[in-house]
């Protein structure tokens, strides 16, 4: 008869209805952060192995480098610079204007730039940057086939701040350019900003000091202000994170939202499929209230942490709740 009960219960609070939807059953953004920031570096100037990395390292601060392959050279450094938590993304094999390119070249801006980055990190490469921000549809057709996520620009008035209620455009996600004229009050309010609309926001980035190291560099100084005042925000909770970590668990948070459940005695089954191409070890954080339930996933038991929080594997493609919610 209790088992009964249980089952009524949990039909009742889950069929007809999405995980998001589920009010005692929610998988928290930002990676349980109030919000996030991702730095991203473009064009692999030496600048960013001399100077960018050093100083990221001194803060612990993550970021993603968008590389053109005929322009990387110190390959070892790079390296080093990926195992050190920082991100490699394609930036294309020769930074062309997409009006310039044919069918065939677009296919090798985006494959052969992937291939030559895959096999010298030894890694998959899953993230592309449009050069100039361009977005055609050739060079889309073949993002789309080799990548999980894309850094445009601001689009046609795109806001730059995504909140989680955001369904983005995955291939095109906007981005902060950033201007010498630029003094540091702006690089706050944009920090600022986004905290205040518990929002992502990424931050296109080139040339650092003089003009020689590229496109609108930051004043040094400006750039140093921007990583202290990046590091004090990461202590009140901001997530910093490279573009393809935030994307990747955005990403996988929309999906398993729009999980539906099939009920079945005392238990509910949440799945999803993950799309093709995506990185492996995506962890979500979910938050269950109330103490009647217990989640599973692969036949083993979740715990909560000290926080009261869950991770959810995404690989695992399927969430089991047994008992009350």
């Amino acid at each position: 008869m209790k088992k009964s009960v249980n089952a009524i219960l949990m039909v009742s609070l889950l069929t007809g209805c999405c995980l998001a939807q589920t009010p005692n059953l929610k998988v928290l953004p930002w990676n349980n952060h109030p919000a996030a920031l991702s730095l991203t570096f473009d064009d692999s100037r030496v600048v960013h192995l001399d100077v960018v990395i050093p100083e990221l390292n001194k803060r612990h601060l993550h970021a993603t480098f968008f590389l053109i392959v005929s322009k990387t050279t110190r390959l070892d450094e790079w390296r080093k610079a990926r195992l050190q938590g920082h991100e490699i993304g394609n930036h294309s094999v020769s930074h062309e204007h997409a009006a310039d390119l044919g069918k065939a070249t677009e296919e090798l801006q985006v494959e052969d730039a992937k291939n030559f980055l895959d096999s010298n990190f030894k890694a998959e490469v899953l993230t592309f940057a449009y050069p100039f921000t361009e977005v055609s549809p050739g060079l889309l057709f073949w993002v789309k086939r080799y990548d999980f996520a894309a850094r445009g620009g601001r689009g046609d008035g795109s806001l730059v701040y995504i909140t989680p209620d955001t369904q983005p455009d995955w291939y095109d996600l906007p981005s902060q350019p950033s201007y010498t004229k630029y003094d540091a009050a702006v690089y706050r309010g944009w920090v600022d900003k986004d905290f205040s609309m518990n929002a992502w926001t990424t931050l296109q980035i080139h040339g650092i000091g003089n003009a020689s190291t590229g496109f609108e560099p930051i004043p040094s100084e400006t750039f140093i202000d921007l990583l202290d005042y990046l590091k004090t925000a990461e202590g009140r909770g901001l997530w910093v994170a490279p573009f393809g970590e935030v994307a990747a668990y955005f990403r996988a948070q929309k999906i398993v939202e729009t999980a539906q459940p099939q009920a079945a005695k005392s238990e509910a089954t949440f799945t999803w499929q993950i799309p093709a191409p995506f990185p492996h070890g995506v962890m979500l954080k979910v938050a269950a209230r109330g103490s009647g339930a217990r989640l599973f996933q692969a036949g083993h038991e979740l715990h909560r942490n000290k926080d009261g929080v869950y991770s959810v594997s995404f690989d695992s493609r399927e969430l089991v709740v047994k008992g009350q919610l």
